[in-house]
């Protein structure tokens, strides 16, 4: 039935030819081996090639992408760009998923070779929040003014050669429901920052994976590519803190497993504001997580009303989106315990 229906999507938009050659640069990593699989099983019918730019080739997770047909290349190790210029050459789509600690001259490195190798889609290191919507005068985090910058002059180097699609995707569901951010499972203790009724999007990894694959193809179909915005979100599931208690506590309860109730604990948005600031400001390397719980306070990471689940997914008629329900069931109510 799967392909059944990939197949319907193929001929509906009309793709010059079937198969395409996509890179994943960092296809490693946490997301970028998930997103790698995806390719690889999925939409195997349409990418013909999935090349994995790893710096490493013989690590374990590098070693199993092998084996499900990944073609594995050293990335990151040399300065010399006239290797990655060559290998890049006939590739359709670029995926980059390099971490934030990755130097902005790798980054641009890529992109140039994309871009010189006739690349016609480019995926830039976002799926994370929509940082364009941040309000931190002073203070916003390294991590995203760096992004932002990134992105604004490949766009201009790109011009009509290449198209730029940043993707945003909120938080990671299966990453993200821990103590990190408010959500202590094992102390039966959350803690939110402002109303615990505010909505936050989590979209899991493989659901991310999937979005890619299905841009990307509307992307390369002439008469649909224009369907694909410059800048665009992806909202899996949305989710309240009130809401993930409520299902936390439910699907313990029906597993009889630490069925003991969730005590829901609020946090002042303007006092936690002003002490991110403040440690922001004397650290400019920490964690973006305060950041990010700022942000889920104000609303800024609710993609259900803006976003391009219709485009790549409509009416869930390729997949079922993965829910917080589904990943709390999955880990018998008990995340990141």
């Amino acid at each position: 039935m799967y392909y059944q229906t990939k197949m319907s999507h193929l001929l509906s938009t009309k793709l010059s030819r079937s198969q395409y050659t996509v890179a994943i640069a960092g296809a490693t990593g946490n997301l970028g081996s998930e997103i790698c699989r995806i390719f690889l099983t999925e939409y195997r019918p349409f990418f013909s090639r999935v090349l994995g730019l790893v710096r490493n080739t013989s690590s374990p997770t590098a070693l199993s992408l092998a084996a499900e047909g990944a073609e594995l290349h050293q990335f990151g190790t040399s300065n010399d760009n006239a290797p990655l210029v060559k290998l890049l050459e006939g590739v359709d789509v670029v995926v980059n998923i390099l971490p934030t600690t990755v130097t902005t001259e790798l980054k641009n490195a890529l992109f140039d070779a994309a871009l010189k190798g006739g690349a016609k889609v480019y995926f830039p290191s976002e799926f994370g929040v929509d940082h364009r919507l941040n309000d931190f005068p002073g203070f916003d985090h390294s991590d995203w003014t760096h992004k932002r910058t990134h992105v604004a002059e490949i766009r201009q180097a790109a011009e009509d050669k290449l198209k730029v699609v940043a993707v945003y995707v909120g938080l990671f569901l299966e990453d993200s429901i821990g103590p990190w951010f408010g959500f202590d499972t094992a102390s039966n203790s959350y803690t939110c920052v402002g109303e615990p009724t505010q909505r936050i999007t989590f979209t899991a990894k493989s659901d991310i994976g999937r979005s890619l694959a299905e841009l990307a193809l509307i992307a390369l179909s002439p008469v649909s590519s224009a369907r694909v915005r410059d800048d665009l979100r992806i909202a899996g599931s949305v989710a309240s803190f009130a809401d993930v208690r409520d299902i936390a506590e439910r699907v313990r309860a029906e597993l009889d497993v630490g069925a003991k109730g969730i005590e829901l604990k609020t946090e002042d948005l303007a006092s936690f504001r002003e002490r991110t600031r403040g440690h922001y400001l004397a650290d400019p390397t920490i964690s973006p997580a305060d950041h990010l719980r700022i942000l889920m306070a104000e609303g800024k990471l609710d993609y259900s009303g803006d976003n391009a689940n219709e485009i790549v997914n409509p009416a869930q008629s390729i997949w079922k989106w993965k829910t917080v329900e589904d990943y709390i069931r999955e880990v018998k109510g008990k995340p990141w315990c």
